[in-house]
């Protein structure tokens, strides 16, 4: 017996029913675009591993850089210690994203509690205390930690079962003409005194079943928050790093955020790590005689060394080659191949942005447990979900491959 089997009886999977999930499928190798399975079966990865593998799987660069360190120094604990890929990647990072500050955290959801932390503890340093409160939107995604579920619509996401044991914000309809900001400006003016600040994802709310929104929206959104002084936090952990065509999505709307969190693409899906990453003036308030202005947070593997080495050869990769005219291709072949499928009588929508590809459709849970077998059936690796087909690619696919992608999502419709 081999050890996928003897694990099979002991682990537990991921959004998963475990009495009776599809069949696991074994991996053996992995490289560009392609999964290769033991059975010989080539498959062509459609979501990029839960859209962190932006280069592709195996990239030579990351490899190499990734070796090289575990070599010398895989980790070393930050508190006390400083190392030269943990400290040149902060400095890169904040140049490429032009924010200010960086904490290093293990995922999105630990980046996540991170900001709110951050957040809370700039208000409670300038004795504003009753400054508690975020806002977020309806069919958000911030993370699975519970502070990040309590940024969740807990009205009808898979998170609504906690919804009595989590902190109390305020999920809100993200406005979709003027006459809803103008009615979310009257909520933020009426509940200033309270609101801390205000969790978005810029353009596309990629687990909330893949909705968009508008540029002017999400600028008209920071100017309230600017307006009213509440901190604006963008989270790009899905959508930074060119997915969506530009190198972050708040890119679109010329403005700055408060607060940019970062995970997936970061280390261009190799191996965990992530970023918040703020102002000069929010680090600024931390800054004091005493321990109790400091932020006082630490995960062990903080700036892992190992993880930031594959995060400076992905900016590496990412400074190196035109990723903005790479996307804006996908785009427009995304664009040609799916709104077709707009006719059929079983698609409600078809919405691109970047190498984001949509297509929305009339089904339900066993339609789409159906939907993602058939795709293994015809050689692409799709993961439908909620009412959803969606295409988010390694950044550098081939069109070759993106086309068989295409073709198999145009005939299983």
């Amino acid at each position: 017996m081999n050890n996928i089997n003897l694990g099979s009886n002991h682990i537990w999977l991921p959004y998963t029913q475990m009495q009776n999930h599809l069949p696991q499928l074994e991996v053996v190798k992995a490289k560009g675009s392609k999964i290769y399975l033991k059975d010989g079966t080539v498959l062509i990865d459609g979501i990029s591993s839960w859209w962190s593998v932006a280069h592709g799987y195996n990239h030579p660069h990351l490899v190499k850089e990734i070796c090289k360190q575990a070599k010398t120094l895989p980790h070393i604990m930050l508190a006390g210690f400083s190392n030269e890929q943990t400290y040149k990647l902060a400095y890169r990072l904040c140049k490429f994203s032009e924010m200010d500050k960086v904490f290093f955290s293990d995922s999105g959801s630990t980046a996540v509690e991170v900001a709110m932390k951050i957040v809370w503890q700039f208000h409670i340093n300038k004795n504003e205390k009753e400054k508690t409160k975020f806002i977020s939107f309806k069919n958000s995604y911030h993370g699975d930690t519970s502070g990040a579920m309590s940024l969740a619509d807990l009205d009808s996401g898979m998170h609504q079962k906690f919804k009595k044991l989590l902190l109390n914000n305020f999920s809100l309809n993200l406005p979709t003409t003027q006459n809803e900001l103008d009615s979310f400006e009257d909520f933020v003016r009426k509940n200033q005194n309270i609101l801390a600040g205000i969790f978005i994802e810029p353009l596309a709310q990629c687990a909330g079943a893949m909705k968009f929104h508008e540029v002017n929206i999400l600028k008209e959104i920071f100017h309230i928050a600017k307006k009213y002084q509440i901190l604006f936090i963008a989270d790009e952990c899905a959508v930074g790093f060119y997915r969506l065509g530009k190198k972050f999505a708040f890119n679109y709307a010329n403005i700055k955020p408060d607060i940019l969190i970062l995970g997936k693409a970061l280390t261009g899906g190799t191996i965990t790590l992530a970023a918040t990453l703020v102002r000069e003036e929010i680090f600024k308030s931390f800054l004091s005689n005493s321990l109790e202005n400091a932020l006082m947070h630490g995960p062990t593997f903080m700036g892992n060394a190992l993880a930031c080495s594959a995060a400076n050869a992905s900016l590496d990769l990412f400074e190196s080659f035109n990723y903005e005219e790479k996307v804006a291709k996908q785009e427009k072949f995304l664009s040609k191949e799916l709104t077709k499928l707009s006719k059929l009588k079983n698609v409600k929508d078809v919405r691109i942005l970047g190498s984001l590809g949509v297509v929305e459709i009339e089904c339900n849970w066993e339609k789409i447990l159906e939907l993602r077998k058939t795709f293994i059936d015809k050689k692409v690796f799709l993961r439908p979900f909620a009412n959803c087909i969606y295409v988010m690619p390694a950044l550098n696919i081939k069109e070759s491959d993106l086309k068989k992608i295409t073709n198999a999502i145009s005939e299983v419709l």
